[in-house]
């Protein structure tokens, strides 16, 4: 929501939040999600190599969701 509110200092801060809450509780899962939200506070320079790592941790978790939406950021057909 932050994201969307172009509240970005904010939601910068709520994700910082979410790697404690993936630690304590050990819910890998959305981790390739969570890594495709900070793609969009990178520097633009830095965008394509964090979608490539969320699209990277997401094949190796089989998080296949995650996968096509960081295919599909990328420009590549399904």
């Amino acid at each position: 929501m932050w994201l969307a509110a172009g509240r970005l200092e904010t939601a910068a801060k709520a994700l910082d939040l979410t790697d404690l809450y993936l630690g304590t509780y050990g819910q890998r899962y959305p981790e390739g999600l969570l890594l495709l939200l900070r793609a969009r506070l990178a520097p633009e320079a830095d965008v394509r190599a964090a979608l490539e790592r969320a699209r990277t941790l997401s094949l190796e978790r089989e998080a296949h969701l995650f996968v096509q939406r960081a295919d599909h950021l990328l420009g590549r057909r399904q």
